[in-house]
């Protein structure tokens, strides 16, 4: 026990070393000297765990591109063995730490972390860590808290989504999402021959397709930051219903079926007109040769045939200077 604070000022702030769960009781404070002794009457009950409280965090309103301070406080009861207090993740290692005097005389430690926020650090968590060394052979006691970030930062990224078939009837919803804190306010806006007209306020339009509905749709997202645009959603509505178009296709798809069947009909059927053709053409050939055959075998030879029914006669003629012979 060792008393730190100046008596004369009516300061007796006392350090008591290397607790442990023993040392749980009610303590009273008690002056002795020469002359008197006086004990205080009220007493203070110490409980000794080793469980820490955790720090204070103080994180104020985070806008993106402000430059912040984040503080995490945490309890120093050994002014001689302070506490360590950091910051994981640091956010740029610019952390500053500092040592106060309570108003009850009591000291604490406190990390300041300086850094400018973004989009990029929304819904991320930050943890102020303080490690307490103590006189003892096991780990350093640890306390923690963890804060999750809220930046707020105009709309990053919009767009549109589509849900349904463009087509004469059918029902059609366009959906709208950005990505911004605090949310955005969605309007919707249709441009058609290079004038936009504005139709409604709601991250959802829904409507049933009409000739009418035929154009550029915009989103535009809006917060106190700042707004932006989505890319332009074109949307052409056919001149046909959904129904109608479903008729002529199984129409399409009947005609296609039939001629594939009349298709692989005729290539069936020519092998066997073929081979037939070609039997017959191959037993005719056969006949003509046997019946040629025949002939040449009951033909006499041509000289014997000649002369048997063509005689030669041979007539002369005497003239002077020539002779002239005539063969019938």
């Amino acid at each position: 026990m060792e008393v730190v604070g100046d008596l004369r000022k009516k300061n007796c702030t006392s350090v008591m070393r290397n607790l442990s769960s023993q040392h749980s009781d009610r303590y009273y404070f008690s002056i002795e000297t020469k002359t008197f002794t006086t004990t205080e009457t009220r007493a203070v009950y110490i409980n000794v765990s080793d469980s820490l409280a955790e720090p204070n965090v103080t994180v104020p309103v985070l806008r993106e591109g402000e430059k912040v301070n984040l503080t995490c406080t945490a309890p120093a009861p050994c002014p001689s063995h302070p506490p360590n207090v950091i910051w994981a993740p640091a956010l740029g290692d610019d952390v500053t730490q500092r040592t106060q005097m309570n108003t009850d005389g009591t000291q604490s430690v406190s990390a300041i972390l300086n850094f400018v926020p973004s989009f990029h650090h929304h819904e991320l968590k930050v943890n102020c860590v303080s490690i307490h060394p103590l006189h003892r052979q096991d780990k350093p006691l640890l306390s923690h808290k963890t804060v999750i970030l809220s930046v707020e930062y105009p709309p990053k990224k919009t767009w549109i989504s589509l849900t349904g078939v463009v087509w004469l009837g059918n029902n059609v919803t366009l959906t709208c999402q950005s990505n911004a804190n605090p949310p955005a306010v969605h309007r919707w806006f249709l441009k058609r021959a290079g004038v936009e007209e504005e139709l409604n306020i709601s991250h959802v339009l829904s409507f049933t397709v009409a000739q009418d509905n035929t154009g550029e749709y915009i989103c535009e997202a809006q917060n106190p930051y700042g707004a932006m645009n989505s890319t332009n959603l074109q949307i052409t509505v056919p001149g046909t219903s959904f129904t109608a178009f479903l008729s002529l296709l199984a129409v399409l798809l009947l005609l296609i079926f039939a001629l594939l069947i009349l298709m692989i009909y005729r290539r069936n059927k020519e092998p066997i007109r073929s081979e037939t053709s070609q039997d017959q053409n191959i037993y005719a050939n056969m006949s003509a040769s046997a019946v040629k055959s025949q002939q040449l075998k009951s033909k006499p030879p041509e000289d014997e045939k000649t002369s048997a029914i063509n005689p030669v006669y041979t007539f002369k003629q005497n003239l002077p200077d020539e002779s002239i012979y005539a063969n019938c």
